[in-house]
């Protein structure tokens, strides 16, 4: 799902599509310049969320908000880490374990730098695949 805000357009994945570029990709080639993503990822894959949450960000050259829960229910424990991702990949705001409150500022003309200064989206050959 895609959705223009007054800050751009952006995507909406939840929880375990982190695990599927391709739709990634296809928010990127919509126009979008972010992807909000809520989840429930448990500590145990928790370095996968963090590692997967910034190759999203650089290889879509985006914005990434990735909200994560954290505490208990049952016998999962959530992970946490919710995160800000720039179109770098560079972690802008994290979030430990614990419950938190993050904000942020993002400077969404980013977006537009990285894909200037890196057009890999502009140069992929899609005819080889």
């Amino acid at each position: 799902m895609l959705a223009d805000l007054p800050w751009g357009r952006w995507g909406l994945a939840i929880c375990y599509d982190l695990r599927f570029p391709e739709l990634f990709r296809r928010y990127s080639a919509a126009g979008a310049v972010g992807v909000l993503l809520p989840a429930q990822w448990p500590t145990a894959r928790v370095d996968h969320w963090r590692t997967l949450a910034q190759a999203r960000a650089i290889e879509n050259q985006m914005c990434v908000l990735a909200c994560n829960r954290s505490g208990c229910d049952g016998d999962v424990q959530f992970g946490g880490h919710s995160m800000a991702c720039d179109p770098w990949g560079q972690i802008l705001v994290e979030a430990g374990s614990d419950d938190a409150l993050l904000t942020v500022a993002i400077d969404m003309e980013a977006v537009n730098d990285a894909r200037r200064r890196i057009p890999a989206l502009r140069d992929r050959r899609l005819d080889l695949f």
